[in-house]
């Protein structure tokens, strides 16, 4: 059990790529408003196309989208187990500040002197991301022409969620500090 937790940890918050993680604006992907504006107008317009396209587009039929649907799925599915699995390893390992409390504190809320750099936050850079490969089901549902699924809070949804993770990251910190 020991070796499955240090091959987790290693893979998870030690390797290099992870632990030397520094959120940097203009240089980290997805770390720009033009990077966050293009991708959620790109999918905004893109399911607005192909909804009021739909009667144009070829039936693809349950044969082809359920697998698809269900790859895509999986992939989401492991992405995120990954995620929880690497941000709890993060907060136990040495990159996290000791003491229950501390590590309960870090969890919810960085301080504002705290650089974006770390497990942590990389895989909250990975959260943000797998944001974007969520739009996804959107495309799916669309070409599985089950229009009736599709509702305006579904695309509401995607299109916030993605804006909401850039906001909470560094752009807001630094916010917080001019504020402060």
């Amino acid at each position: 059990m020991a070796s499955v937790y240090s091959t987790l940890t290693y893979w998870l918050v030690e390797h290099p790529k992870i632990a030397n993680f520094t959120w940097t604006e203009g240089e980290t992907l997805g770390s720009t408003v033009f990077f966050v504006s293009a991708v959620v107008s790109i999918y905004l317009s893109a399911t607005f196309l192909l909804r009021y396209a739909n009667n144009a587009l070829p039936s693809l039929g349950p044969r082809i989208l359920k697998p698809i649907t269900a790859l895509h799925s999986l992939v989401l599915c492991l992405l995120s187990l990954t995620m929880a699995v690497g941000c709890t390893l993060s907060l136990f390992s040495s990159h996290a500040p000791s003491g229950l409390t501390a590590r309960f504190l870090y969890a919810m809320c960085f301080p504002v002197d705290v650089k974006p750099s770390g497990p942590l936050f990389f895989w909250a850079q990975v959260f943000y991301l797998s944001k974007i490969l969520e739009f996804g089901d959107t495309i799916l549902i669309l070409l599985s022409k089950s229009i009736h699924r599709l509702s305006f809070l579904h695309v509401y949804h995607h299109a916030t969620v993605v804006i909401m993770c850039y906001l909470g990251s560094e752009p807001a910190r630094r916010c917080f500090r001019l504020c402060s």
